[in-house]
């Protein structure tokens, strides 16, 4: 079972984004305006009906911060779900969300990929 989550984020006036991302993650340039995020989602020994579930309650959804403008933070929501296992009566269900990270060409990533900045 996959499942493919699309999230857009406003950067216009953004200079930094620290990210908070629990899942693997890689980051592209793209000549957009805004940060895409493209989470795939795979679940195994699950239905679709426990993907959508999982889905419409937020598990895999992110955020963003905007109180210290023009530095703000994407985060996950729900960081802490590999320590809250999904369980049916046939056993537990191995979830593997990972992302694709779609960032403004206006922006640079640091090396560990937990700091955009914009370009000067």
């Amino acid at each position: 079972m996959e499942r493919t989550i699309y999230q857009v984020f406003d950067v216009d006036s953004v200079k930094t984004v620290e990210l908070e991302i629990a899942d693997l993650y890689d980051i592209f340039s793209w000549a957009g305006s805004t940060i895409l995020v493209e989470t795939n989602v795979q679940l195994s020994h699950g239905s679709p009906e426990i993907l959508d579930y999982l889905i419409k309650e937020g598990r895999y959804d992110l955020a963003m911060d905007t109180i210290v403008m023009p530095e703000v933070r994407i985060y996950t929501k729900m960081p802490d779900r590999k320590k809250k296992r999904v369980k049916t009566p046939d056993g537990e269900i191995t979830e593997i969300p990972e992302a694709k990270i779609f960032v403004p060409d206006t922006f640079s990533w640091s090396e560990d990929k937990k700091l955009l900045r914009r370009k000067e």
